[in-house]
């Protein structure tokens, strides 16, 4: 019931801060919520670059309508927002948490193709709306939120298992290159906590320390963001501690949920959710729910004539 009533809409904020800025639980970095007036779609994961002076974000934009998201791109000039909210990867499965990374010159993105079973690299042919497919980089397993980075001369994928807990348990890959060969971790999976191990956004390093962004989905979906300490990170040994945590503000245009924090050098790009009722998702809701109930009366069917070869 609640799912046809109330839906969670997504936007993106932006605060001119760096990511360790939310370290302090004491600070509260301002953020520049997103005016998203549309009721058929949200904005969700923000992931962005700046590059000739203009700042580029890449997020999930998800269509009600069509019931599924794609990657699109915003842009801005100075603090400005200019004309656009357009596509630049779209399948006909559901794609999300387009991850960004910088390596040797060239964009890299490593969008959630969970539908798909595998971890794909896009590499820019023009950032940011044109990519290319430049390999898979594991086959075979319903990755969600992949998160890629190198720390200690070597390179992480770090993300949660669609197929045995989306929310709860975080497996780790690693790798001597970006493109590989990946190898398990020997521990995987290293961690089971709904409240602290789906990734959230782009690990960072501070005062000699490694944070990892991730999602608190104890209460909700993308309740609110925890930023964990990692301890201990080799192909055989993991562990991290909870450095702080990071809530909706109640007053704000997003109150109810937070689940991506992301880096832009000394910027850091966040999305928020309220929880409320939209026509366009009721109506969709409703349409799926009666496809479901006239499909499964024709399962029953046709099992009753196959039970029963005779009476036809």
């Amino acid at each position: 019931m609640r799912k046809l009533f109330r839906v969670d809409m997504w936007t993106i904020g932006i605060a001119y801060q760096p990511i360790h800025a939310f370290l302090d639980p004491k600070s509260s970095p301002r953020i520049y919520w997103l005016p998203m007036k549309r009721k058929d779609i949200f904005a969700a994961d923000p992931f962005g670059a700046v590059v000739d002076g203009r700042l580029c974000i890449l997020c999930e934009k998800f269509d009600f309508r069509k019931d599924k998201g794609i990657i699109a791109a915003l842009e801005f000039d100075s603090r400005s927002l200019l004309p656009g909210f357009y596509a630049v990867l779209d399948f006909p499965s559901h794609i999300s948490y387009p991850y960004l990374i910088e390596h040797e010159g060239n964009h890299y993105m490593i969008p959630e193709t969970s539908a798909d079973m595998e971890v794909a690299l896009f590499k820019a042919e023009r950032f940011p709306n044109r990519w290319e497919k430049a390999g898979v980089l594991i086959e075979g397993v319903a990755a969600v939120d992949s998160t890629v980075f190198k720390y200690n001369g070597r390179w992480w994928m770090m993300f949660t298992d669609g197929a045995s807990g989306p929310n709860n348990l975080l497996h780790i890959w690693h790798a001597p290159d970006l493109l590989g060969p990946w190898e398990a971790h020997a521990a995987n999976p290293v961690k089971d906590d709904i409240f602290s191990s789906r990734p959230g956004g782009t690990p960072f390093e501070y005062d000699g320390a490694l944070y990892r962004p991730a999602q608190d989905c104890s209460r909700t979906y993308g309740g609110a963001i925890v930023l964990n300490r990692v301890l201990t990170l080799t192909p055989t040994e993991f562990a991290e501690e909870k450095a702080t945590v990071i809530r909706p503000q109640k007053d704000s245009p997003c109150p109810d949920g937070l689940h991506t924090l992301s880096s832009v050098g000394g910027i850091t790009l966040i999305d928020g959710k309220r929880c409320q009722f939209n026509s366009i998702a009721l109506k969709v809701a409703l349409i799926q729910k009666a496809a479901s109930l006239i499909n499964g009366r024709r399962r029953a069917g046709q099992s009753t004539v196959s039970a029963h070869p005779a009476n036809g």
